[in-house]
């Protein structure tokens, strides 16, 4: 099978669309087209292209393969493009990958609804849906009122050291800030207040050991300085911010780490029923986490005892601390058995009995 796959995303840091080109290469030959480098011969991959010229290149790239059999489109801003080469191309199959679930009445900004528009007119047009969990999949369901369920690929996924060389600078770098007189303690989502990290280093106080908090990721300025008048106002010392790490810096990093932080808001529906590829990055590294009560993290710490749900934190750090060895324990066997090969077969069976359901395409 033939298969042509369209995302805006940017392969070098992109985990799930990684995912999905490896999941659809074991269903026939892919031909992705996204952003960032291109690593294979039929790549069309662009860097850095406005959206505007994304689609046109998209588009002549999609001429260049002649026939195909399978369209795959990862996210919103694929769905344009999907549509004009739905259009001219007319491929047998049409596969739609919804990694968020952003709903029209929750959305403020123009540019989101039109992307809403359009998501939801791609729907109708698909004939396989996926999102990234059980919960999703309901709502989609109720909303956009369709026929069954779509099929769910959970963001699994695990960091990788890029080579020995990097490995080597990303000890150089953060070395000097590691000592095993601390409890180490990580959140990926950077300065974010809409995560709540603002509630997160203000009550890192609170924690019974000796402590140490990085904070890993992009930020706006304006977060930054919020987290850093709360850091200087209750004299903390045991905070550091460190920005955007590369993939082996992280990995690194949360190896040396004992607890990951995996904080999501409140506030709309795809926060809310969110689906976490960090906490999968802190499971695989063998670390136990402590979450926001969001459905999917509460049901997941209380139903496997990786981690405590928290809004609050300290209680949860505290409590994991308390038991270190029990929940370290269970988040190797929780991994062992959640394994990110099986979560991929999974999909390509699924994948391939709706197939079989609704065209003429061999896998």
């Amino acid at each position: 099978m033939k298969i042509l796959l369209i995302s805006y995303g940017n392969i070098d840091y992109d985990g799930r669309l990684r995912g999905l080109i490896s999941i659809f290469s074991k269903m026939g030959t892919v031909f992705p087209f996204t952003r960032g480098k291109a690593p294979m011969n039929n790549w069309g991959a662009v860097c850095n292209l406005s959206y505007i010229r994304f689609i046109r290149e998209s588009l002549r790239y999609t001429k260049t393969l002649g026939n195909f059999d399978c369209l795959v489109l990862d996210n919103r801003k694929a769905t344009i493009p999907g549509m004009l080469i739905l259009r001219k191309f007319k491929p047998q199959i049409v596969i739609q990958d919804c990694r968020e679930l952003y709903l029209m009445n929750e959305i403020n900004y123009w540019q989101g609804k039109v992307g809403c528009f359009f998501e939801k007119c791609m729907l109708k047009k698909a004939d396989i849906i996926i999102c990234a969990n059980k919960d999703r999949a309901k709502i989609m369901a109720q909303e956009y009122k369709l026929q069954e369920l779509p099929l769910v690929y959970e963001n699994l996924r695990e960091l990788k050291y890029e080579s020995d060389e990097e490995l080597n600078e990303a000890k150089k770098k953060l070395d000097p800030l590691l000592s095993s007189e601390y409890i180490n303690i990580i959140s990926s989502s950077g300065c974010s207040l809409e995560r709540t990290n603002d509630i997160l280093v203000e009550n890192i106080l609170k924690v019974k050991r000796k402590c140490k908090l990085f904070l890993v990721g992009d930020s706006t300025a304006k977060d930054e300085q919020v987290i850093r008048d709360i850091i200087a106002k209750n004299a903390i010392h045991n905070v550091e911010i460190l920005g955007k790490l590369n993939q082996t810096e992280l990995k690194y990093l949360i190896s040396r780490c004992h607890i990951g932080i995996v904080n999501y808001g409140q506030y709309d529906t795809n926060n809310r029923l969110c689906a976490s590829g960090k906490l999968y990055e802190f499971i695989y590294e063998g670390i136990p986490v402590v979450t926001t009560s969001n459905p999917p993290l509460k049901r997941l710490c209380d139903s496997e005892k990786i981690g405590c749900a928290d809004d609050s934190y300290a209680e949860g750090i505290n409590t994991v601390l308390e038991h270190y060895s029990e929940y370290k324990k269970n988040v190797f066997e929780f991994a062992r058995n959640h394994t990110i090969q099986s979560n991929d077969d999974c999909l390509v069976n699924q994948i391939e009995e709706r197939i079989k359901r609704c065209s003429y395409v061999e896998v």
